[in-house]
């Protein structure tokens, strides 16, 4: 039984794919030999660095860059650093001259689980790395050109394997890898807009046991690994609302911001797996190896943002942020394996995701322009309904708390340091099998309660000239 809802980002015509690519070429092409040289290492430097994530948002990674996760992750409507590309595009006309941030952030996650018949099962975690890369650059007035290269999605779960779960899951990963070239255009001085094109390169694979007994084994086992890519776009708008005082002093200053993110179907065609500790009987059905097919829908993120500045005394600048997210998580409905073995029975599972919101605050306070201390919160709700609480994906409506400081060095250089601690409690949730146990791979009904902590720390590192 195919339980896969075909996307409704599958089929959309993109307008703004070939204009983005044509300016990311001209950008290659044209600009200095120094900037092809760093756009280089730019593209490989993602595919070195091992990433997989533990974090609130369903398996969504919002916090993209060091500066952001120390404002709560609102961002939209300050657009302070290159990673702006990112985080709104319109927003890349508030930066001047050539703008380079690379961050990095550790993950240190920890996750406990309740049963009815066990007190306490600690899923094994590891420190995670994502990282952030972002260009920004102005090559004509009005016209600024970007490069975003970041780690948006991402899972990793692993149990003990002969756990309660573990027809559900004994381990499973996703990594996925993003390239967006980006442009914006200043309409006029309060007012920019800009558009970038999204590819999407990804890795998953996942380990879980199946109910199926011989005279050695309790059970067999499934291991599934493959990759896929997707594209999207990501657009934005940035405006300069109101200003009072004097321009170079900014003693006040409001800033609004609009992004939008598109879906991003990452398809997985020629997936591999094998099947263990199957009885003879079942080897037709059960073969050593064999290929699958499959599709990991990430959602649509739309943003509201604003940033308040002012000055109320010598020497001090203040900002205050907040954003308004929307993510379109009603796309992740189910996800479905599809084996080349006709025999082999179906492996499908209903989500029934919701769509969530989040909100996100920030201030930050900065002495004589060079030394900044912020500090962020957000509320954060979860897309995951009770009867589709899985171990897969640990997920509540969760709070966190950040930290962060900025020292900018000299006229060219600024290092940026952040802290987020998350933590929260789910008791007594189910995960219902859809099929009733109809599914002869999906295993029974599932009952449980979680913890989970989670601590980031950060490091960026700018240059602008």
């Amino acid at each position: 039984m195919n339980v896969y809802k075909k996307n409704e980002y599958s089929n959309v015509a993109n307008p703004l794919t070939s204009m983005s690519i044509q300016i990311f070429l001209y950008l290659i092409t044209k600009t200095p030999l120094i900037m092809k040289k760093l756009l280089v290492i730019f593209s490989f430097l993602p595919i070195c660095v091992p990433f997989s994530s533990l974090m609130a948002d369903g398996f969504q990674i919002p916090q993209q860059s060091t500066k952001s996760t120390a404002f709560g992750g609102a961002f939209t409507g300050y657009c302070g650093d290159a990673s702006t590309a990112f985080y709104n595009p319109g927003g890349m006309n508030n930066l001047h001259g050539q703008n380079f941030t690379a961050g990095i952030i550790g993950l240190f996650p920890y996750v406990s689980v309740q049963t009815p018949a066990t007190a306490n099962i600690t899923q094994t975690s590891k420190i995670y790395t994502p990282i952030g890369l972002y260009y920004v650059g102005s090559f004509w007035n009005s016209v600024r050109i970007g490069l975003a290269i970041n780690n948006q999605f991402g899972s990793s779960v692993s149990y003990p394997s002969q756990w309660e779960g573990q027809y559900i899951v004994q381990s499973i990963e996703l990594k996925t890898y993003m390239f967006q070239p980006t442009v914006s255009y200043q309409i006029c001085k309060q007012l920019s807009v800009g558009a970038g094109f999204v590819y999407t390169f990804g890795t998953f694979s996942d380990t879980k046991a199946i109910p199926v007994a011989s005279s050695q084994y309790s059970n067999g086992e499934a291991s599934l690994s493959g990759n896929g890519n997707a594209v999207g776009y990501n657009v934005g708008l940035f405006s300069k609302i109101w200003q009072h005082g004097n321009d170079s002093a900014n003693n006040q200053l409001l800033q609004i911001g609009m992004s939008y993110r598109s879906g991003l179907p990452m398809k997985v065609s020629s997936g591999n797996v094998s099947f263990s500790q199957i009885p003879a009987s079942l080897a037709t059905e059960f073969p050593s190896s064999e290929n699958f097919s499959t599709q990991v829908n990430m959602p649509a993120v739309f943003t509201a943002g604003l940033a308040y500045k002012f000055s109320c005394c010598k020497n001090w600048d203040f900002m205050v942020t907040y954003d308004f997210n929307y993510v379109f998580w009603n796309t992740y409905d189910s996800l479905h394996f599809n084996f080349t073995n006709t025999n082999t029975p179906s492996q499908g599972f209903h989500y029934n995701w919701k769509n969530a919101t989040a909100h996100r605050f920030g201030a930050e306070a900065t002495y004589m322009k060079n030394y900044s201390i912020r500090m962020g919160y957000y509320i954060d709700n979860t897309p995951i309904q009770n009867g589709y609480v899985s171990p897969e994906i640990v997920d509540a409506n969760a709070t966190g708390f950040c930290l962060g400081v900025g020292i900018k060095f000299c006229q060219h250089y600024s290092v940026d340091l952040s802290y987020l601690r998350s933590d929260f409690t789910w008791n007594n949730t189910t995960w219902n099998n859809p099929s009733g146990g109809s599914e002869s791979l999906a295993g029974p009904d599932f009952s449980a309660s979680y913890h989970r902590i989670v601590n980031m720390f950060g490091i960026g590192v700018n240059y602008q000239f």
